[in-house]
């Protein structure tokens, strides 16, 4: 019994001696998905001189920020399509738009694609162009249009 319980101790005493020459230590980290757009207009975006013509007059700058690995695309779509409307009304006013110096189609959602994987933080202008129109030619009142900017993921 007593050879036994010394051999036992000796098996204790050898197995704990044994140590591990190597370990793993495991490191992660997340990074959270930045997609956004913000609309920053002119002052001249809300008092349009419809009497003069305009050729790339700068009305708003768009703040594009993207961290996707997939890269985006923006979406410009017009609610009159490509037409200030007279409020209560019918009358229409003609203009164009451009994107970053880009035509923009407004008869229907133009969409502009960034394929880049890489973190995008960048402003973009937008300039309108339109031929002026007397005032005489034109029936009175408030013209106007809604134009959206949407950014999404490729």
């Amino acid at each position: 019994m007593k050879r036994s319980l010394i051999a036992l101790a000796v098996l204790a005493m050898t197995t704990s001696s044994f140590a591990a020459t190597s370990g793993t230590l495991l490191l992660k980290g997340q990074v959270g998905a930045v997609l956004s757009i913000l609309v920053t207009p002119e002052t001249i975006a809300a008092t349009l001189p419809l009497d003069v013509s305009q050729t790339d007059t700068k009305v708003a700058s768009v703040n594009e920020k993207s961290n996707s690995s997939t890269g985006y695309k923006v979406t410009i779509s017009s609610a009159n399509l490509g037409n200030l409307k007279r409020t209560s009304g019918t009358e229409l006013f003609p203009y164009t738009l451009s994107y970053d110096g880009a035509a923009v189609d407004l008869s229907a959602a133009d969409v502009f694609s960034n394929p880049s994987a890489a973190a995008v933080n960048v402003d973009k202008d937008v300039a309108i162009s339109y031929t002026g129109v007397p005032a005489e030619n034109m029936v009175a009142g408030e013209y106007s249009d809604t134009v959206t900017f949407e950014i999404a993921a490729n």
